[in-house]
């Protein structure tokens, strides 16, 4: 049984998320801004790429909205099938997208940048956009990316985009993923958003692209890692407007996708990981707390203490998904990305991988 030392240790770590709550917050709104407002043309030809396996659902929703873009210059969608088994291919051809049908993986890559590098071996336009399957854009989205890496004569961005929830669970296990992603970020690193890249062709072409990283499970790191090293600006921007995503269709996806990034995250925040673990560790002490009051080895005034603490370092990140009310919750949201990370590391560490897009990865 845990000792009286135990239990109170449990209920001092939970003041471990304020502080970094507050470095998550900052992290966050040291991020350059997305510039509003309309966009004067002509832009550069731009080549929208989509890498898609068994997204016959998400694509139906998706390419709508890509082909509604008001975009001031040629422009197209390719939608790479990456072996698929259902209708993703018929799905794309039906909304006008070109496709490209990939069968075979080859030695040494994973999915999804094999499927990115072979959209962008296929492209014309001068700029790429890397977008996945499950995000929503605004008309005028791309245009002002573009727009904005131009002004700022950037190499290429990265936008983070907001999530659409449509469940409690994935709410609250994003809320608090999120915060812990940001806790471990230097804001001065180079971070890519897989959900939304854009590059100059010839930086991609330059670069290597996404053959440079074509082990790597979060390929999207790797290559933000890979453009720094080159020096290359390739910001992380957010905006609330020109794009969203819904990650997870279900529990079960979202439980795999936790494996995923659990298991390879950590290892691309080196030394500063430490505080993704603490944060996380820290708002879900709360319920570690419960407990101790329940078994009687601690008394009730250290639970309303301890929640109150882990619930207001997750109130910014509570209101980006909707309510700050969901910040009440912020423990359950925790315990669920600690099992989940924990569960995907020890598969790692043991070789057996986590399953990902109907691949073991």
């Amino acid at each position: 049984m845990p000792s009286l030392h135990s239990w109170n240790r449990a209920f001092y770590v939970t003041f471990l998320a304020l502080p970094l709550g507050l470095r998550a917050e900052r992290a966050y709104r040291a991020m350059p801004a997305l510039a509003p407002g309309p966009v004067a043309g002509p832009l550069p030809s731009l080549s929208i790429v989509v890498p898609a396996r068994n997204e016959e659902r998400n694509l139906s929703r998706l390419l709508p909205t890509l082909q509604a873009t008001a975009y001031p210059g040629p422009w197209e969608i390719i939608v790479v099938d990456d072996g698929s088994t259902d209708r993703t291919a018929q799905v794309a051809a039906q909304h006008g997208a070109r496709v490209l049908r990939v069968d075979h993986l080859p030695p040494g890559w994973k999915g999804k940048p094999h499927a990115c590098h072979q959209g962008a071996l296929a492209a014309q336009g001068e700029w790429l956009l890397f977008t996945d399957a499950d995000t929503l854009h605004a008309a005028d989205g791309p245009a002002r990316a573009v727009a904005h890496a131009l002004r700022h004569g950037l190499d290429g961005l990265s936008l983070l985009l907001p999530q659409e929830c449509h469940g409690v669970g994935d709410r609250l296990a994003l809320m608090a993923a999120y915060a812990g992603l940001f806790a471990g970020v230097d804001p001065q690193d180079m971070l890519l958003n897989g959900q939304y890249i854009l590059l100059r062709r010839s930086v991609y072409e330059d670069s290597g692209g996404f053959a440079t990283v074509s082990e790597e499970v979060l390929e999207d790191v790797a290559l933000g890692q890979w453009l720094r090293r080159l020096g290359y600006r390739v910001p992380m921007v957010r905006d609330g407007n020109a794009a969203r995503v819904h990650m997870y269709r279900n529990g079960r996806d979202l439980w795999h996708g936790m494996n995923r990034l659990g298991a390879e995250s950590l290892r691309w925040s080196g030394p500063r990981s430490l505080f993704s673990v603490l944060f996380i560790t820290g708002l879900m002490s709360p319920l570690v707390v419960l407990a101790g009051v329940l078994t009687g080895n601690l008394p009730w005034r250290r639970l309303p203490t301890a929640w109150s603490a882990a619930a207001l370092s997750a109130v910014p990140w509570a209101a980006r998904f909707g309510d700050r009310r969901w910040a009440l919750l912020a423990p359950l949201g925790a315990l669920f990305v600690q099992v989940a990370a924990v569960w995907g590391l020890l598969n790692r560490l043991l070789g057996r991988g986590v399953r990902w897009k109907g691949r073991r990865v």
